[in-house]
């Protein structure tokens, strides 16, 4: 019975899909900002600035929460959910707002003789990216 329900919860993990919200900007004026630089990975193209911004100026579109399993299966749907919302947006990036977890992750670990051991905890991650569009092109 504990074997059906480990698996259950691999199933579960390894089956998910990242939920998104997408939310667009509204103000009396363009929201534009000088960037200052940071760090980024591109995913399919798009660039997601994990610390600082684009060093160049953006227009703020939107903002999207983007959230799943705190895990290594949950943080690469995320970054392809977010790639996603980028693409519909009609912009060329997302910057991390700010985010959190929730109880603890799932862990993983192999033996000596390779088998894998799943352990039961299934926490949650939600991060918020502010979505920008540039206007200096390269």
């Amino acid at each position: 019975m504990r074997r059906l329900a480990i698996a259950l919860g691999v199933l579960a993990v390894l089956s998910g899909c990242a939920q998104t919200n997408y939310q667009v900007y509204e103000g009396r004026t363009s929201q534009i900002i000088e960037g200052q630089g940071g760090t980024k990975e591109v995913i399919d193209g798009y660039e997601i600035w994990d610390n600082g911004d684009p060093p160049r100026r953006y227009q703020v579109l939107g903002v999207t929460t983007v959230e799943d399993f705190d895990n290594l299966f949950g943080n690469a749907r995320m970054r392809t959910a977010i790639a996603e919302e980028i693409k519909k947006a009609g912009g060329d990036a997302a910057i991390v707002q700010d985010g959190y977890s929730q109880g603890q992750s799932m862990n993983m670990a192999f033996n000596s003789r390779g088998q894998m051991a799943v352990g039961p905890s299934f926490g949650r991650k939600n991060i918020r990216y502010r979505i920008v569009k540039y206007l200096d092109k390269k």
